[in-house]
């Protein structure tokens, strides 16, 4: 890897995690407060719109941004077909939402939830207006500019967010965090951006990327009812607490292994995509990318799993306990995420989108298996088969990977391995620690410090990672610059 691509991947890197602390970290912060206010109820209400505004998000981008992204020599026109296409299809689709709101209420036996889908579904039409500005940052790699936006929008939204929650506004509150967030942060990118909508719309530049991006719409579409149907069985089946506590637990797990993937998928995308004609240099690339993300999420999965009971008790309180236990379960699911997304990611680069929609048509196939077990066992017998599926799941995207690039399943493993056994290693010792019977506050604090030192101590001087000497040097490096 040439030490400029290096460099602007380093610092990628770095401002894409300082993007997602801010962004979702502040988010984060604003939701434990609101957790401690709100009920599980009221968070089992959003939840159980997740499914229909996600996907409708997905169906407003329809793959353009994947392939925006990818298009080494966009002009204008494409830029701006892109944003006409976005606005036009998230305001169809929101008088979509707002005329089935009544039936999706029925479906819960919710009736709260026709208008609470009426106005979250305006965050479509915000989140359109602000999709081009976000792929043009993108494309430059410029993640401090991001970063600056997501602090902004996302204190903006968590100071209003607990301030009607306080004032007993219930689950409005949760949707004004959402809103309020989207809101302004697509106003921030309009400042900051030097582009803005013209009024072609080129016909040629639509069949172009819609070539790519439409295979990546339906994998979204696809990837989005994997994701969420768990959502959709609880809530039909159970109740809106039991559905709130697993919402809980899905969240936190989410906050390590959905913000390590998606800094990761957004800085080595563009980048693996303009190396996508250099074989060796691209398995260079992303071998690194992997390890990269291996060894931040697996130490994040596994260190979670050891502290799940104090880290809900301290941050959510005891009302929260019931999600422990789902979230131990999810925490073994979870450190599968990363990998295929990490998977998915290099073959989009390479331009075969075919595969990575096939990909998910398997992973929805499968997914079925848990809701089959949810739906005539328990919500434990779901969460254990995600689990298996889950790592089947991830050896077929290994597989797919060394078809498409020099980098067999074999290889990729051996890679994994020794990070996968310094991070077991690591959270089977702070676990042991729960059995100590001190106030739960002072055990977090304890076990998150035990974690760090075991796992520092590893890499310092048991196992030498040019992935950790990486991360370590760029960490050195920002707080000597901020000095």
């Amino acid at each position: 890897m040439s030490e400029n691509l290096k460099s602007k991947t380093a610092k990628g890197i770095g401002w894409g995690f300082t993007d997602n602390v801010l962004s979702s970290g502040i988010t984060a912060l604003a939701n434990i407060f609101l957790a401690r206010i709100l009920s599980p109820e009221d968070f089992g209400i959003i939840a159980m719109t997740t499914i229909f505004m996600t996907l409708s998000t997905s169906l407003v981008d329809s793959g353009f941004t994947g392939a925006l992204t990818r298009k080494k020599d966009a002009v204008k026109a494409d830029f701006d077909t892109v944003f006409h296409f976005n606005l036009g299809v998230s305001v169809i689709l929101y008088f979509v939402l707002y005329f089935s709101a009544p039936a999706i209420s029925v479906f819960f036996s919710q009736e709260i939830l026709t208008p609470v889908i009426r106005i979250l579904g305006l965050s479509l039409i915000i989140n359109a207006l602000g999709i081009v500005q976000r792929i043009i940052l993108v494309r430059r790699i410029d993640f401090r500019t991001q970063a600056i936006i997501s602090f902004i929008s996302s204190i903006t939204a968590g100071v209003a967010a607990i301030a009607t929650a306080l004032l007993g506004y219930g689950v409005w509150s949760l949707v004004i965090l959402q809103i309020l967030k989207l809101a302004v942060n697509s106003a921030l990118l309009w400042v900051f951006s030097s582009w803005h909508p013209g009024l072609q719309f080129s016909s040629k530049s639509f069949r172009e990327m819609f070539s790519f991006g439409g295979r990546l719409l339906v994998t979204s579409i696809v990837s989005t009812l994997w994701s969420e149907m768990y959502s959709l069985i609880i809530g039909r089946m159970y109740t809106s607490s039991i559905l709130g506590q697993y919402s809980r637990a899905d969240k936190v797990k989410g906050m390590v292994t959905s913000n390590v993937s998606m800094v990761m998928q957004k800085v080595s995308y563009p980048v693996l995509a303009s190396i996508q004609d250099e074989g060796e240099r691209q398995v260079k690339v992303y071998r690194k990318v992997l390890k990269t993300t291996v060894l931040i999420s697996f130490t994040a999965v596994f260190g979670l799993w050891a502290v799940a009971g104090p880290f809900t008790l301290t941050l959510f309180g005891e009302k929260w306990l019931p999600s422990v236990h789902y979230l131990k379960i999810l925490c073994f699911s979870g450190v599968f995420l990363p990998l295929m997304i990490c998977s998915a990611n290099v073959i989009n680069a390479d331009g075969r989108s075919d595969i990575t929609l096939l990909l998910e048509i398997l992973k929805t196939v499968l997914g079925l298996v848990p809701v089959v077990f949810g739906i005539f066992f328990d919500i434990d017998a779901l969460l254990w088969s995600m689990v298996a599926v889950s790592a089947l799941l991830y050896l077929v995207h290994a597989y797919c990977v060394s078809r498409v690039i020099r980098y067999s399943v074999g290889r990729q493993l051996l890679d994994i391995l020794p990070i996968f056994l310094i991070s077991v290693f690591m959270a089977l010792a702070v676990n042991l620690m729960n059995s100590l019977g001190i106030h739960y506050v002072l055990l977090l604090f304890l076990q998150i410090a035990a974690g760090g030192a075991i796992t520092v101590l590893i890499y310092e001087f048991v196992y030498r990672s040019e992935e950790y000497r990486d991360i370590r040097n760029e960490i050195i490096r920002i707080i000597r610059r901020r000095k």
